[in-house]
């Protein structure tokens, strides 16, 4: 099928969230053509935990966005609180970001996926289609990927064609879908829910993070976005909810009304608008990142860090990391169509080298955090010894100070008086 339109473009990329744009945007900046189609119109409604920091304000700068941040609503982040099972608690303050004084941000992913998609409607190199819904792939004679087919808001089919299709359209693929791609399994995938509170009392700069029976190795999280408004969750992975534990909305409700040490703080809170949920796919199962003429970066490519649940930063970084390899084939194969997978495969070897080292080991994390006792040792240690704190800044901000919870020889010093 040739494309209804008459053009081949160097990309289309299915998804315009942090995944899509940061690839439109990189593979644009490059000089190529890029089609970006979305099912939604935008601004939409984003379902997320709201934190921005690390990985994400550094791709941010790098496409000349990051001063966008402070146009809109948002929270300035310099630290976190824990607390443990048997209600021991602990605060300790995060690195601060490159040229800040801080952390990061807590925003509104609406309000971060309007600052991308802005942008991505600017570019001289983006076309842009809102209500348009993947629904098929073109492929060639062997199979390859070299474009997309669907429906526009009109309900018009319409076909496209590409030299290769990055499929970044979330956990719900639909992309990854039609290339008959296995869904990440359920012990791999978070099952989330969140609402926006005002009147909180005792909001502070710090996230906070709450790990409570019956929700381990997933935590209630308590996020200040400023305005006195903050972003409160709860995450539960997707197996243990079928083994028969309380909905995450249930454990959020129940938290708020009974927790010791969250429901005096909820006396003169009111929900903003409705609780809201999403599926999570963690970084943890390892999913086929790449084929013979696409690609796939952000959620629909598994990427979520398994143990904080963190996925924006990822999904810029992995929309990046395609674009580089895209260009690189692009240029070194003109006229080629569509394009193979070797030409495609520095993409995968780069989500490998900088992504998958800091997953495999907050999977570790993830999995160490099921067990209670290492819980309440760690933090109410932690209140006490210097050494404990540091860790904790360490594993939320580098791939070494994971490794160093993992190690038994830590929780042995931790003992040690």
């Amino acid at each position: 099928m040739e494309s209804t339109d008459g053009k081949t473009y160097g990309a289309i990329v299915a998804g315009a969230g942090p995944a899509g744009c940061s690839a439109a945007l990189f593979i644009a900046n490059a000089g190529n053509a890029v089609l970006l189609p979305d099912k939604s119109h935008f601004p939409r409604e984003k379902v997320c935990g709201d934190a921005f920091s690390g990985k994400s304000i550094g791709v941010m700068r790098e496409l000349a966005l990051l001063s966008e941040i402070v146009k809109f609503p948002h929270g300035i982040v310099r630290g976190v609180s824990m607390f443990s099972p048997n209600g021991r608690s602990i605060t300790v303050p995060f690195p601060k970001a490159e040229g800040m004084d801080f952390a990061g941000y807590t925003i509104r992913r609406k309000d971060v996926d309007s600052i991308l998609f802005q942008a991505a409607l600017a570019h001289k190199n983006i076309e842009v289609v809102q209500g348009f819904q993947v629904q098929g792939l073109l492929k060639d004679e062997s199979g390859a990927v070299m474009g997309v087919e669907g429906s526009g808001a009109d309900g018009k089919k319409q076909s496209f064609q590409s030299r290769v299709v990055i499929g970044a359209d979330g956990a719900a693929s639909a992309v990854s879908r039609l290339l008959k791609l296995p869904p990440s399994p359920v012990e791999h995938v978070y099952s989330a829910v969140r609402g926006y509170y005002s009147g909180i009392s005792g909001l502070t700069e710090n996230i906070e993070l709450y790990f409570i029976d019956g929700v381990l190795p997933g935590y209630l999280w308590i996020f200040p976005m400023g305005n006195g408004i903050a972003n409160v969750g709860v995450g539960i992975l997707s197996s243990d909810l079928q083994k028969g534990r309380k909905h995450p909305a249930v454990v959020l409700k129940d938290a708020i009304a009974n927790h010791p040490a969250i429901s005096s703080r909820f006396k003169e809170a009111k929900l903003e608008g409705g609780i809201a949920g999403w599926s999570i796919p963690n970084g943890s199962f390892r999913k086929q990142c790449h084929g013979n003429g696409w690609v796939l970066v952000g959620d629909a490519a598994s990427l979520v860090d398994p143990f904080s649940g963190e996925g924006v930063g990822n999904a810029l970084s992995s929309g990046k990391f395609a674009a580089m390899a895209i260009n690189r084939a692009l240029s070194q194969n003109p006229g080629t169509m569509p394009l193979s997978a070797d030409s495609l495969a520095g993409y995968s070897k780069e989500v490998d080298l900088k992504l998958r080292p800091e997953m495999e080991n907050s999977y570790k994390l993830q999995r160490l955090s099921r067990f209670r006792f290492l819980l309440n040792l760690f933090i109410g240690k932690a209140a006490s010894k210097p050494q404990a704190r540091q860790i904790i800044v360490d594993m939320f901000a580098s791939d070494e100070g994971k490794k160093k919870v993992e190690s038994p020889l830590t929780y042995l010093r931790l003992l040690l008086p």
